[in-house]
């Protein structure tokens, strides 16, 4: 699963149904561009909002995709990758060229 960030059109969601991987993918020359639900942590991984990623344009609007993802998201749970406090799942990040 990639969230999908452009300056000129914000965030989006692709490959939705893959579940084994996530990240966040930005275009532009920013390092660190301010993204609305999103928090770096470094310039390598961010946190991105749980309760964002089914919202954003690209993200299926059925019962199983959710499914799904809840799963991946109690999966990284129990790896550590979830920050209970802010509610946001960690993603690396990815430069497009």
């Amino acid at each position: 699963m990639i969230v999908d960030y452009a300056p000129s059109k914000g965030l989006s969601l692709l490959e939705a149904d893959d579940f084994k991987g996530f990240k966040l993918r930005i275009a532009g020359s920013e390092a660190r561009p301010a993204i609305g639900g999103v928090t770096f942590v470094d310039d390598a991984n961010v946190l991105i909002g749980v309760d964002l990623v089914p919202t954003l344009p690209g993200a299926p609007r059925t019962a199983e995709w959710m499914a799904g993802y809840r799963a991946m998201v109690d999966y990284a749970a129990k790896k550590g990758w979830i920050d209970t406090a802010t509610s946001s799942i960690r993603a690396h990040v990815e430069r497009a060229s």
